[in-house]
């Protein structure tokens, strides 16, 4: 979120001594204003600040883990797949997902299909971003409890599951740039492979019922669509409020 409460400014403004701080008109400053102050170390009212949300961490938190073992599933293929001496015990489940997507199994491996190694090229990117977001966060961030992340619940209801990370100035800035960026290109991937089901007829799903599609196949893939899209909507939100505290500060100083 982008804040404008009380925090400490990351980098204090350089200022004359000569330059008398001005007092602003009753009204005149809204909840999205940034102020600056004129001495390093003092409170800066409208320092950008990102705190994720708990849906936030929480996703990470699982489909990473998930995304890295999937991607090295078809990087060692065919030693993953059935027979393969990599198989047992950790990729056994994908047998029965290579029966019901043929892009996993042996059809497309067999037909030199490279694009099931393109989109996990792809994830190697995502995961390095991700990885990278977790750390400005947990590296330069602190730990508020008064705090809450867009979309994140009520400390209320979850207790200390609410406290949050909270990352200031540049580092913040960009994180949620970095985030927004990963998220997009998570729902542009995953829409294509989508995509490349639909015009190619099927091809290499159609053989399924349509409970096993939809249990099996949408189901599962269907999460990498839309918690990527709460992703790119929180992000992008924040980017347009920092930009608007920008824009609005830049009038006021004019």
């Amino acid at each position: 979120m982008v804040s404008t409460r009380n925090h400490p400014q990351d980098f204090a403004p350089e200022m004359s001594d000569e330059v008398a701080p001005q007092t602003p008109s009753k009204g005149s400053l809204s909840s999205t204003t940034m102020q600056s102050t004129t001495h390093p170390g003092s409170i800066n009212q409208g320092s950008w600040s990102h705190t994720p949300s708990l849906l936030t961490l929480t996703w990470l938190a699982v489909s990473l883990p998930l995304v890295i073992w999937d991607t090295f599933y078809v990087f060692l293929r065919p030693h993953s797949m059935p027979g393969g001496k990599y198989q047992k015990p950790l990729w056994v489940p994908y047998e029965l997902y290579g029966q019901v997507d043929h892009v996993y199994g042996w059809p497309a491996y067999n037909s030199g299909n490279g694009f099931t190694a393109a989109q996990s090229a792809v994830n190697v990117i995502e995961c390095a971003g991700y990885f990278y977001y977790l750390y400005l966060v947990y590296a330069y961030g602190r730990t508020e409890g008064n705090v809450q992340g867009t979309g994140a619940p009520d400390k209320e209801n979850v207790g200390k599951l609410a406290q949050s990370r909270t990352v200031y100035g540049k580092t913040a800035a960009q994180a949620v740039v970095l985030l927004y960026g990963v998220a997009l290109m998570t729902l542009s991937k995953t829409v294509l492979y989508w995509l490349n089901e639909v015009f190619s007829g099927f091809a290499h799903i159609g053989h399924n019922s349509a409970s096993d599609i939809f249990f099996l196949w949408a189901l599962p893939n269907g999460l990498w669509i839309v918690l990527p899209i709460y992703l790119v909507y929180v992000s992008a939100k924040e980017i347009l409020e920092g930009l608007q505290i920008a824009v609005s500060s830049t009038k006021k100083s004019q």
